[in-house]
């Protein structure tokens, strides 16, 4: 009898939370917001939603694939009724067509009212188990939830009139769309494992019992990801709907720890506030997005300081003249910063080559013009005080070899300079 009381109670709870508002990453809302605001994208994303055929769309879905009934396919139909009434769109008209592809995937198309249609491959579904597939089904309906179909992504970019900048907004925003959308699916399954497995079988198409995933060795390949983000050059994955699968994945396990989960799925109290997670998703995130200028230039100048810093500091000083063009290099607040490490550093010339190892990773991505011209501001730096001894040429020849150039190049510049 206990347990019946608190099961009602636990969903009596529920019920009276918006689960919308609890469950909805508020980064997406305020990107969205943002977005809808902008009367060039307001004006695009209207246009496309009319154009629209929805009705030639539900025709070759009826012609080719098999629309779900309760008979058919009671399983599913279960799936989608119950995902429905979690997610308070127990009042929309549902279709669910499964259609014939080795590719798992699913999709949701709703354009506000009350008719939504889902769509499941029969890879998908064959591939998946029951919390699997709510996870799933819990996603493609969060979407209809949050109204997401305001934004229709693709369409407004296959227009051509955005410009680069509210191009990549518009993606940082989809991807965003993307984690709310997941959250709805844990919301739904209330398994984060099921949520993980239905990731690494969208990865690599196996799961349990051939792989036993572990987050913290899985955290080395998000690492990796967060590595490669410093690449300055290419924005490709600027441009992706969908966040990286690890990067979901650490959303999702990140979010099944919130209180407010916890407190939804009447599990008790998770270990981290909802302010937090979201500060963790932020971080993760960012590994897609575009560097701008300003960032550019700041990784740029961190560089510039701890190399001339080492090459400085490779005769045992920092003589007046150096330091004067370490400032204008690199900045004066960038230098106050460096300066002060290495002033506490017991090894200065060891501290300034690591952190030079460090921050010139993201400009192993510029062209080799780029980088020799980088090599050549070094060496500039060097000679700020008309003297190289061996141990700087030393170190400037080192430099050269971290940044792809040919060593030679440094002797070139010193020659040229005389």
């Amino acid at each position: 009898m206990q347990a019946d009381f608190l099961t009602t109670w636990n969903v009596k709870q529920v019920q009276s939370v918006n689960v919308e508002d609890a469950i909805r990453f508020q980064s997406d809302l305020s990107f969205f917001n943002e977005l809808l605001a902008d009367k060039k994208i307001q004006v695009l994303a209207e246009k496309r939603i009319k154009e629209a055929r929805r009705d030639s769309y539900r025709r070759s879905l009826l012609g080719h694939s098999l629309r779900v009934t309760a008979r058919l396919a009671p399983d599913l139909f279960k799936y989608v009724r119950n995902a429905q009434e979690a997610l308070n769109l127990g009042d929309k008209n549902v279709e669910v067509y499964i259609y014939n592809s080795p590719e798992p995937n699913a999709s949701c198309s709703y354009s506000g009212g009350d008719d939504i249609i889902l769509t499941f491959s029969s890879g998908l579904l064959t591939s998946m188990n029951e919390d699997e597939i709510n996870f799933v089904v819990g996603h493609e309906l969060g979407h209809a939830l949050f109204s997401h179909y305001a934004l229709p992504t693709h369409a407004i970019l296959e227009e051509g009139t955005l410009n680069a900048s509210d191009a990549m907004k518009l993606m940082s925003w989809s991807r965003r769309a993307e984690i709310s959308a997941d959250r709805a699916g844990l919301f739904v399954c209330k398994s984060p494992e099921a949520a993980i497995s239905s990731f690494l079988k969208l990865s690599c198409g196996v799961a349990h019992p051939i792989i036993e995933f572990d987050l913290k060795e899985y955290s080395a390949q998000i690492q990796d990801l967060s590595e490669l983000s410093k690449n300055t050059e290419d924005t490709s994955h600027c441009y992706s709907s969908h966040p990286f699968n690890p990067i979901r994945i650490m959303a999702v396990d990140l979010y099944s720890q919130s209180d407010e989960f916890q407190r939804l799925t009447g599990q008790g109290t998770g270990n981290k506030t909802l302010a937090d997670v979201d500060d963790g998703i932020h971080k993760v995130l960012e590994y897609m997005e575009p560097v701008s200028d300003e960032e550019k230039q700041a990784l740029h100048n961190r560089a510039m300081f701890w190399g001339g810093a080492w090459v400085a500091y490779a005769d045992g000083h920092l003589a007046d003249a150096e330091a004067e063009n370490l400032i204008e290099q690199a900045g004066e607040e960038i230098y106050r910063e460096g300066i002060q490490l290495l002033e506490q550093a017991e090894d200065p010339i060891g501290l300034a080559r690591e952190q030079f190892i460090e921050s010139s990773k993201p400009l192993l991505s510029l062209g080799a013009s780029n980088r020799c011209a980088f090599i050549q501001r070094l060496v500039v730096v060097a000679r700020a005080d008309q003297n190289i001894d061996d141990r700087e040429l030393d170190a400037l020849t080192e430099m050269a070899k971290i940044m792809n150039v040919e060593p030679s190049f440094v002797q070139q510049i010193l020659m040229f300079l005389e």
